[in-house]
Formats: structure tokens, sequence, C-alpha cells
């Protein structure tokens, strides 16, 4: 049973239930947005376009069946009345709940940003750290500008609480510009949003900064990624331990984990907390780190994407306010050049 039918091979958004009453009230939604709804009501047409559909919103009634699917790239939510039986599916498949007819809008809000894509140059690059201490931030800071470099618009959205700011790793903390505190209960649309933000060496930069504020809602960081998608080649998002993983939907993720027992075992729940569906591996080695990197990535089922040694120089410039990618940082600078040639 189909409300409208795709003619692509990628399904804008699946609804999971044989509830007719909920297939009319989404169906409501979607006709007023104009988005493409595929319902699937039997455990066969649930297979045959889990895997394909952008967004997929999962009824109470098959929730069970869903459950027994693998995780896979798109936005998945739980959508019903506001009783037990919500919270029960929610809980079984680890997404958010939208209550209905109360959370209506917030519905269409979530069917828009299906039509909504990021210009097709953007893309959407997620660093989460497998542990503390591993250099996420650096990562993220040393990729964004070595990109840039390469003749790339990129721009960086800093997620990881406590992080410190990533402007103070780019030396832009004095600088003037639109910063999460800013933005924090933003929705909708932005419009140029990357011509406010702090910009340094071709690379511009939201961060957090280091007052105390409210966290982005979800509908902020979604309307911040519209706009900067249109305006930059590359998003580079540093999320921290990864707990907005699942708002960044079509992110290509890199799980940094450190070459040790110790790393490897965090990285491993951090990954069992947040399923990353293909996430690839970026060791990080060093003094008291030296487990070989194919290791690593046999032990935590991930593909290795790149492997950086520990350079001295970088903590050095960091503490100077220095870019730590300039001339003395020549290690940190020639592992992150290699990790940006097989990423991009």
């Amino acid at each position: 049973m189909s409300l409208v039918r795709t003619a692509s091979e990628d399904l804008e958004c699946l609804l999971v239930t044989r509830d007719a009453s909920l297939v009319d009230a989404v169906s409501a939604t979607a006709l007023a947005l104009g988005v493409t709804v595929e319902v699937a009501g039997d455990m066969e047409e649930l297979r045959g376009l889990w895997s394909t559909a952008g967004l997929r919103l999962v009824g109470p009634d098959m929730a069970a069946r869903a459950a027994a699917l693998p995780r896979s790239h798109g936005d998945t939510w739980v959508v019903g009345q506001a009783d037990s039986a919500l919270l029960a599916a929610s809980a079984e498949l680890r997404v958010p709940a939208l209550a209905l007819p109360q959370s209506s809008a917030q519905l269409a809000e979530v069917m828009s940003r299906r039509t909504d894509r990021p210009d097709p140059g953007a893309r959407l690059l997620a660093l989460v750290g497998g542990s503390g201490g591993v250099g996420t931030s650096s990562l993220v800071v040393g990729l964004s500008l070595l990109a840039a470099r390469g003749g790339q618009r990129v721009a960086v959205v800093e997620l990881a609480e406590f992080g410190g700011g990533l402007d103070l790793l780019l030396g832009l903390e004095a600088a003037s510009g639109v910063r999460w505190k800013d933005l924090a209960g933003a929705t909708g649309e932005l419009g140029s949003l990357g011509e406010q933000l702090v910009t340094g060496d071709g690379v511009s930069v939201l961060p957090l900064g280091r007052e105390r504020q409210p966290p982005p809602t979800r509908a902020a960081v979604d309307a911040v990624l519209r706009s900067l998608g249109r305006s930059h080649d590359v998003v580079v998002v540093d999320t921290g331990d990864g707990r907005h993983l699942n708002w960044l939907v079509d992110a290509q993720v890199a799980v940094v984990v450190a070459a040790h027992v110790r790393g490897v075992a965090a990285a491993r729940m951090v990954m069992e907390q947040h399923e990353p569906v293909g996430a690839q591996l970026l060791v990080r080695t060093g003094p008291g780190a030296t487990l070989p990197a194919e290791a690593v990535s046999h032990a935590l089922g991930l593909p290795l994407l790149g492997v950086v040694r520990h350079d001295s120089a970088v903590p050095r410039l960091s503490g100077m306010g220095v870019g730590i990618t300039s001339g003395p940082a020549r290690r940190f600078r020639r592992d992150v050049a290699r990790v940006v040639r097989g990423w991009t």
C-alpha cells in the first residue's frame, strides 16, 4: 500500500504500520508538504524498503518487527498516540517518539528536512571520540584546515560539550562572528549563515564557546547544517563522545581510538551505545599507545581510515594559540593529509 509511489530508488519517507488512523494522520502531513511516503504493513515489504528510506516512521504496532532489522542510514522515529505503547516502542527501537496529534508540527519539521537536503557537493563528516583525551578536536581542526588548503569550502560545527571551544584551536577566540549561544534555539531557515561565522585560514567555525548556555536543540542543529550544506563543500562536526550522532543524518562517521587496550575497550562501549552505521576508524598512536592499527581495526570491526601519530608540537602550538598544522607539526600534518586524501 502506498500513498505516493516514488520513482527513485531511495524513498523519502517510509511509514511502518497497519494502523489506518496513523496512516491518515501521517498522510495528511505528507500531502501538505509534498513528501513521498511509502507504507509497509508486513514483514516482506518492510525488509525490502527499510534500508532505502531516508526517513522511517514506525507505529507502535510494528515496533517489534522493525527492531529485528539492522540499523541503517537515515532518520528513524516512532509515531503514534501518546500512551504507554508509544513509550515502549521508543525504548525498544532506541529512537525518539512523536505523539500525535500533539507533535504534528514537529512531524512536519522532521518530514520537511528530508526534502531539503544540502547541495549535492556538500559532505557531512562527523568525528567521534572513542574515549576522552584522544585528540578528536585536534583532528577535526587539522582535517578542516588541510581540506581548506586543498581548495574546498569548509565549515566546522562543534557539538562536543566541555570541549573548550574549537575557536581556541583555530586561534580565532578573539574573532567576531556568530557562535552557538546566538543560535541554540534556532529553527527553520537561517539564510547565508556561513557569511556570519567566525572564519580564519579558509575555515568557518561554529564553536560552543566557554560560557554557560543551553545546549543546541536538534532543530537548531538541523537548521545550521542545512544552511552550511548550501554554502560549503564539506561540513565537519566534532561530536565529542557521539551523543548527538543520531542527529547527523547521512554523515560519514570516523571513530577516533587510542591504540591501547583501554582505548579499544572504551571505543567498544561508545559504539555499542551509538551504533554508528558505516563508521570508519582513526587510530591514534604514541607513548603507551602502540597496538598495531590493524589489530585495533579487527577488534572493533571497523575499516581503517588512517593512523595519526603523536606529535609533541601539536599541544605546544595549541597552547600558544598557533595553528596546529603549521611548520613544526610536520608529523601531524603529514598523517592528517593522508586521512584527508582517503576521506575526500
